[in-house]
Order: structure tokens, then sequence, then C-alpha cells
């Protein structure tokens, strides 16, 4: 079985070549990336990858990107040209975590009748800057926020089979195609999430928001820092920062939580080899519990309008 994962990136050279180490040892076998005109080194270390032949690199330019038809055509080229069997869709800033053995494992534990499966998304929080890579000052990971502001929402990626017909849509949220039947109460994987990681980081993110033409699709807390900017000039560093203070505060609380998994992944040699316990599949059914019934909703509505609809068409 082929793993190959697709990756859209534009300077993120603080977090990429971390991405991609990390998912090449853990059960990637080959990476289709798109470099959407990086300045910072970015494109220097996915050169470096293509180099070792594990990854095809494509530029591109022009103001205006589509991000769901950039994805959509790259997951469809690891179908047609690079012999994939499943497809991952990722960004820089998030690393696929198995619950069970190594991705390759639980992309081939899937009965042959589903098509997709869906990643739960785990979101560390921004600590102050330092030389330290991101993984070592990052290592606490706070519980998904029901407020539609938050950069820290519950959030759902999906890896799908190879199709050259696939649609990916807007985030990596959902893939359709003929055969990509979903699988949507099993999280074989979780989705460890760094979206917001320095002061100059997040506040170059929000600023390329803000000047952005493409698509239209931002979240809320997206939205939100945007306006935020264009009203005074600020960005969500210190609303979003977790100092000492208030490390301590959500710890106490159990707002926050020490997961060190990546870390030990990346820096600590030897110590890779994790399986989930019953106390952690509880909690993260707990976490997502309410997510996926709010998920149904528009699912069970959509439905409900097309058998309307038929119904109506049907009528004499």
């Amino acid at each position: 079985m082929k793993v190959v994962m697709t990756l859209l990136v534009r300077d993120e050279a603080d977090v990429v070549d971390a991405q991609l180490r990390y998912h090449l040892e853990h059960g990637v076998d080959f990476v289709i990336a798109t470099d959407d005109r990086s300045v910072d080194g970015t494109t220097d270390i996915l050169r470096s990858y293509e180099q070792d032949g594990r990854l095809h690199l494509i530029r591109r330019s022009g103001d205006q990107l589509e991000q769901a038809a950039v994805v959509s055509s790259m997951a469809r080229m690891a179908a047609t040209d690079f012999a994939a069997d499943w497809v991952i869709n990722s960004d820089a800033d998030e690393f696929c975590w198995p619950r069970d053995g190594s991705l390759h494992e639980v992309l081939a534990s899937v009965p042959r009748r589903y098509g997709a499966v869906r990643g739960a998304g785990r979101h560390f929080v921004l600590r102050p800057d330092s030389d330290d890579p991101f993984y070592e000052r990052m290592r606490w990971r706070r519980k998904p926020s029901i407020d539609p502001a938050s950069p820290y929402q519950p959030g759902l990626k999906t890896a799908h089979r190879a199709d050259p017909t696939v649609v990916v849509t807007y985030g990596n949220h959902n893939a359709f195609g003929r055969r990509l039947t979903p699988l949507r109460e099993w999280f074989p994987f979780e989705v460890l999430h760094f979206p917001l990681r320095t002061q100059a980081q997040v506040e170059r993110k929000i600023r390329r928001l803000e000047g952005a033409r493409g698509d239209v699709g931002r979240s809320r807390h997206q939205t939100k820092a945007v306006a935020d900017l264009r009203r005074d000039g600020s960005a969500p560093y210190e609303h979003h920062l977790v100092d000492d203070g208030r490390l301590a505060d959500g710890l106490a609380s159990g707002s926050l939580v020490l997961d060190e998994r990546l870390h030990s992944a990346l820096a600590v040699a030897g110590t890779t080899d994790w399986r989930s316990t019953l106390d952690e599949d509880v909690a993260l059914a707990a976490e997502f519990g309410t997510f996926l019934t709010a998920d149904s909703i528009p699912r069970l509505t959509w439905r409900l309008d097309a058998l309307r609809r038929r119904l109506e068409g049907a009528a004499p």
C-alpha cells in the first residue's frame, strides 16, 4: 500500500521540515507539495526533499489562490501519476498521529466499502517566543472551544482512497468521489495542530488573510482577526499567547493538557511507539461527541431536502 500526502505551503520555514520529516518517518511514502510563492526559505527545504526523491514540487505564481482547487488537483495527481492507494491532504502546521500503529496500519484497516476517514484536530497553544523549535515550546494543547471566533474550534480533516476525480473541499475537511463513502464515527488518526507559533508568524498570517483575494471561506476567528487588523492595526498575538501564568491556570482548570507526543517523536529518539489508552479514547470521544451530533444536522437536512425534491418531481 502506498500513502501519498499533499501539502500546500507558503512561508512555513519554521515548521515544514519537521512536518515532512515526521510524516515520512511515520507512514507517508511520498509527498506532492505546492509552494505558493514562499520567500522565507521554505522553497529550499522542499527542494532538498525533492532532490532525495521523496517529494514532487509544484511552484505556483499569481495572487489569487483557490485552495480547494489546488489541493484537489494534487490529490488527483497522487492517484494518476504516483500510484497512491491513500491520500492525506495536509497543511504545514498539521501532524497526522495514528491512534494505533502507523499511518499505513490504520489506513489499511479501513473496511473496503469505505473510501474516506477523518482525523480529529487537537490544537496546541501559543507559547512565548524563544530560540527553541516550536515542538519544544508548544507541549500543551487545549480542549476544543465552542466559541466560533476561536482558532481552537473542533475540526476534522479527511484522508481518502486515491481517486482521479476526487474533489477536496476548502480546508481539507471533506473529500468527495464516486467510491469515497465516508466512515464518519471512527477517528483512526488525530491531527496535532500548531496554528499559532510565534509573534512574527501570527502577524504575517493575519496580514496575508487581510490581503487575500482568493478563497472567501474564512472561519469566524479569521474574519474577526482581519476586522481587528483593519480597525486598529492589531493582530491576535497577545490575546492567544499562553504565558506561564495562563498555563498554570489552564492546567488547574483542566482546559489545558500536557501532550508531549510530537516532542517525543521529533526530539527524543526511541520514544515514538505510542498506543492510545482507554482513558484517552474516552477523552477524545467526550471532546468530539457534541461536534459529531452537530455535524450530522446539516447532512440530515441536505438528505431531507433531496428527498423532498425527488417527491415533488414524482408528483403528478
